[in-house]
């Protein structure tokens, strides 16, 4: 049985069961005249998406006030916070009294602090319930009130308040790791990526490849569910009613009038959802309840609402568990019905970002058209960095240089996005000379394998020198290990090979293949003594030494420290010379 109807601006300050923001300080000036319990200000400030929000509102509790829809004088005894819902996802409240509960007859003013962080723009349907413990001509009442108030929370700015990702930008293929921000626990979140190229993921902390360049738009949506008491349906109650002031129990004729039912929904943490009262009735039926039930175990207990006496208790019904579906009960000797319970999602944040992926730039080194030249395909490129066989070189940074010297050349290239490419390689090979030392032809050594050549026919072997044959043109191919191919020529017009004339000196080695140890033997010498020169691949003379001659007979042993490798032995007699070669294992 109502008998006041409080007004309830109030109670805008109802919050969660969690309190995170710091404690307030009420405004002392706030009241209004008529005297009416009211708010200062009246509506919450605007919030604004990704910025942390912080308001404190102070409200008013006059200790007697006229209610609007009696008329009557009330005295406004105590104030008890029970309940909020649709508080925007990242905000959170702290009451001055942090258990909720206000005396206005001690103190007239309290204040509630809302702060965090909120994740969406809307405007937010914040429905609170309280109760109120109220005093008329001498009755308490303990009044259930549920209201709703609207808080705008403006767009953000700059930032993406659902998810991260990283990197925002790549070049060419990369792979983006994105992170959910928004975690609902303990109630059910789930997660649906559209992530921009046809492909999607319901994971929390996706990572995807993303192959071609292009802008991908991101959007996920997070779904934050739970389980909602939608129904409440009472089909009896017990006699507990029976017996008191408002309905009495009257000999030979028995209880006079019927119950006026409510109940009171309690959570796990002690939460309570406070229904509206039925009035002279055994059954009642409450719809559109939209109870969110995220705090089990729950149970629900009904009451038989009094003006004078004490509320009757009808019996209390304990959830064993939470579920979809209709739950009847029949509790306490005769109070049944059902509840209806749905599963739904209770809220839904939807954000998009961009991933910016980049080309990586054209970095095709090939042969210019000028001699020597190397030139890159892409002339329009930020920066052009050239490499030498893996060392950089300065002062070269155009898409087109003239190599300045043998070796593997690569360029490392960056477009305006930061993108950067390396090249292929290009080998520049080195330029070869044939030039003479005495009675040999010879190239630099270590550079690959070698073939002559005497007059367009091949003579010699793979060394880097080769034995005059005479007048006439010569030429060289070097293959080297990295696939270069070098070639030269070289036009001999002097006379003879081994000396003046007919009576050339032709020494004769022997052991062939030594190790550095051998026997020279010549025939026809004029000097008494003979010099003896072993060269190198290189031309160079390893060892020297002068032997006797007796009578025209050169007969000598040669003990050198030699490598492993071709050698050529020169014998010197006077004016005349000869040559031979030999191999050393």
């Amino acid at each position: 049985m109502r008998i006041i109807t409080l007004l309830p601006a109030l109670l805008l300050l109802c919050g969660t069961a969690q309190a995170q923001c710091p404690d307030c300080t009420p405004d002392t000036g706030c009241s209004i005249s008529p005297a009416f319990p009211t708010l200062c200000p009246l509506t919450p400030p605007d919030a604004t998406v990704g910025i942390p929000y912080s308001t404190v509102i102070t409200f008013w509790m006059p200790p007697s006030f006229t209610d609007p829809g009696t008329g009557a004088t009330v005295d406004f005894q105590q104030m008890t916070i029970t309940n909020v819902e649709g508080l925007p996802f990242g905000l959170d409240i702290t009451y001055s009294h942090a258990d909720g509960v206000y005396h206005p007859q001690l103190e007239q003013h309290g204040c509630a602090h809302i702060c965090g962080t909120p994740l969406t723009a809307g405007t937010y349907p914040i429905t609170i319930s309280v109760l109120a413990g109220v005093s008329f001509s001498g009755i308490n009442l303990n009044v259930p009130q549920s209201f709703t108030l609207y808080l705008n929370v403006l767009p953000g700015s700059g930032g993406n308040a659902g998810f991260t990702f990283t990197p925002s930008s790549g070049c060419g293929s990369t792979s983006v790791g994105f992170q959910a921000l928004i975690d609902g626990s303990p109630s059910p979140t789930s997660y649906a990526w559209d992530l921009g190229d046809g492909s999607t993921s319901t994971d929390a902390a996706p990572v995807h490849v993303y192959d071609q360049p292009g802008e991908y738009v991101i959007t996920l949506q997070t779904s934050i569910g739970g389980f909602v008491l939608d129904q409440v349906e009472l089909t009896g109650v017990n006699g507990n009613w029976c017996g008191d002031v408002e309905e009495p129990n009257l000999p030979f004729v028995g209880c006079q009038g019927a119950p006026d039912p409510y109940f009171v929904l309690t959570d796990g943490q002690g939460g309570t959802y406070t229904s509206s009262t039925v009035d002279n009735a055994t059954t009642g039926t409450w719809t559109g309840l939209g109870v969110a039930m995220n705090e089990p175990p729950y149970s629900i207990s009904f009451y038989d609402e009094d003006a004078i006496s004490a509320n009757d208790l009808l019996g209390t019904f304990n959830l064993p568990s939470i579920g979809a579906g209709a739950v009847p009960f029949n509790v306490a000797g005769g109070t049944t019905g059902q509840l209806s319970i749905s599963a739904q999602v209770q809220q839904t944040f939807t954000h998009t970002d961009t991933v910016r992926i980049h080309p990586v730039p054209d970095a095709v080194l090939a042969e210019g058209p000028a001699p020597g030249q190397l030139c890159l395909g892409d002339s329009t490129l930020a920066a052009y960095i050239w490499l030498l066989d893996g060392d950089t070189v300065p002062g070269l940074n155009s898409p087109c240089i003239t190599a300045t010297g043998p070796g593997e050349w690569q360029a490392t290239v960056v477009n305006a996005f930061g993108c950067s490419a390396t090249s292929n390689t290009a080998i520049v090979c080195p330029e070869i000379a044939i030039t003479q030392n005495g009675p040999v032809l010879q190239v630099p050594s270590g550079l690959g394998t070698y073939a002559w050549t005497y007059e367009g026919n091949p003579v010699g072997g793979n060394d880097p020198f080769l034995v005059i044959l005479g007048d006439g043109l010569y030429g060289v191919t070097v293959t080297g290990a990295d696939g270069c191919i070098m070639t030269a020529t070289f036009l001999l017009s002097t006379t003879g090979i081994a000396g003046n004339g007919p009576a050339a000196l032709a020494p004769v080695i022997f052991p062939v293949p030594n190790r550095g140890e051998f026997t020279v033997v010549a025939q026809g010498l004029r000097s008494s003594l003979a010099g003896v020169e072993v060269l190198d691949p290189m031309g160079r003379c390893v060892h020297r030494t002068q032997a006797a001659v007796v009578r025209g007979v050169l007969h000598t042993g040669i003990s050198a420290d030699l490598a492993p490798g071709h050698y050529l032995l020169r014998l010197e007699d006077g004016s005349r010379w000869g040559m031979a070669r030999f191999v050393v294992h």
